[in-house]
């Protein structure tokens, strides 16, 4: 009983932190998923921060308005991650491989990351982080896959 009970909390921590995991396509939900294929990590130092938004409020910058937040532990070169149950609807997440785990993206001289990072459909601002817009995708009732390269100045 007790096992059973660990099992089940553990396959519930799985899915809300976001680990890696892979896309079950055979199950019927009324609800989809986002996998992210992240590549280009340039180490295995601190953690992926990622901030998935439903909306343009607060994206990408204001965490505390994220639809739900993943504090995963860095892996040099690519890492999979499968974020499930989500409601359909568009979504736009950024990530940052806070390297120092200090939870947030460190900037130099003019505002300059120090620290990778990296938006949904690979999407970058001019002079600044893009819109919620310009890296929204779509989710229906299936897996939507968003292969993305971490970037580092």
């Amino acid at each position: 009983m007790i096992y059973s009970f660990l099992l089940a909390l553990l396959m519930l921590n799985a899915a809300q932190t976001g680990s890696e995991s892979s896309p079950d396509n055979d199950l019927p939900s009324a609800k989809g998923s986002i996998f992210v294929e992240v590549s280009g990590l340039r180490n295995s130092n601190g953690y992926l921060l990622l901030a998935l938004f439903n909306s343009q409020d607060g994206f990408p910058d204001n965490r505390e308005n994220a639809f739900r937040k993943f504090r995963l532990k860095a892996e040099q070169g690519t890492m999979k991650i499968n974020i499930v149950d989500l409601p359909p609807g568009s979504y736009a997440f950024g990530i940052v491989h806070d390297e120092n785990d200090n939870q947030k993206l460190d900037k130099g001289l003019f505002g300059i990351p120090k620290e990778g990072f990296c938006f949904s459909r690979q999407a970058m601002g001019t002079a600044g982080p893009p819109s919620f817009q310009a890296a929204a995708v779509t989710v229906t009732n299936s897996v939507t896959v968003q292969q993305v390269k971490m970037k580092y100045w």
